[in-house]
């Protein structure tokens, strides 16, 4: 799939690494383009045939038509409005590998796509994009922040600061001493409750002080050592992240994980992490020692990231 890829034109998935739900307490965050899952047009003319579709055609078709009718009252970013209209009712879709519910953006993903399809002048400055990107990605969430589409759509690492700037970064392509992997829990997951639940805690104080606080310190100093292959470092910070993960929000640890998250924070071997809203979806996994852990997760697909 990865050669189907350089001839068509895809739009990645995305993967939050550090931030999950301290940005909204404005903590800095990353995330980065996620290859292995795709979305494209339906009528890219180098599909597959095997290619796995994840989106239903008629479903796809049903929500391209509601989000039509929504982005025909945006005033910005002004659309070719009648093209769009044209292509839909001759029968245009948008199909996806990604499974849905696993907080890989898939909304995020089309939000560029109709971005880059039907935009007439599109921005080239990233805090403006992001706007332009949220306000159509709105018509999904009712709220967005723009940073899953503008993944997408620009296809780059973005370190989001705690002051809400944001920066294009490069990160390695391997890890000098350890390795970040993806574990699928197998449970897709809805984020709203979740989200709920994290801003529930947040009206406390101690809260504020024994989370938010320290994880959002080393969710900074972890996407540092990331962007600086110091994975010493990168392990410390996610281990604090993992133990904290693991007490304050017991929601976005499944049951079936709980043992082998448990497990990972005393053994030492492997540290866990939520991947996005956490609940189901993917999970983050660090090691120093890929090998020595690997059999832990027999029971579950995983996958290299770094």
């Amino acid at each position: 799939m990865a050669n189907l890829y350089k001839k068509m034109k895809t739009y990645p998935s995305k993967i939050l690494l550090f931030g999950e739900y301290t940005i909204i307490r404005n903590s800095s965050a990353l995330a980065m383009p996620y290859k292995h899952y795709q979305s494209f047009w339906s009528d890219e003319e180098d599909i597959d045939p095997e290619f796995k579709n994840y989106i239903d055609e008629d479903f796809s078709k049903n929500c391209l038509q509601n989000i039509f009718e929504d982005l025909k009252k945006l005033k910005k970013p002004r659309l070719v409005l009648a093209k769009m209209r044209q292509q839909l009712d001759d029968g245009l879709w948008f199909s996806s590998d990604a499974p849905l519910g696993y907080g890989l953006g898939s909304s995020g993903a089309i939000s560029a796509a109709i971005y880059e399809r039907y935009v007439q002048k599109k921005a080239t400055k990233l805090p403006q994009l992001k706007q332009e990107l949220a306000r159509i990605e709105n018509s999904f969430h009712g709220k967005s922040s723009g940073i899953d589409p503008l993944i997408s759509y620009t296809n780059s690492a973005l370190w989001v600061h705690a002051d809400k700037s944001i920066e294009k970064v490069t990160l390695p392509e391997s890890l000098d001493k350890g390795t970040i992997f993806l574990v699928n829990s197998n449970q897709p997951r809805v984020s709203t409750p979740l989200i709920n639940f994290f801003m529930e805690q947040c009206k406390d104080p101690d809260f504020i002080e024994e989370f938010v606080q320290p994880v959002s310190e080393s969710v900074e100093k972890a996407i540092q050592a990331l962007i600086n292959n110091d994975f010493p470092t990168l392990i410390y910070h996610a281990s604090m992240i993992s133990e904290l993960e693991f007490m304050y929000l017991p929601p976005m640890v499944t049951l079936e994980m709980r043992d082998l998250w448990m497990l990972g924070i005393e053994s030492q071997e492997f540290y866990l992490k939520i991947c996005g809203a956490g609940g189901g979806g993917f999970i983050l996994g660090f090691t120093e020692d890929w090998e020595n852990v690997k059999h832990y997760f027999e029971d579950y697909e995983t996958k290299i990231l770094f």
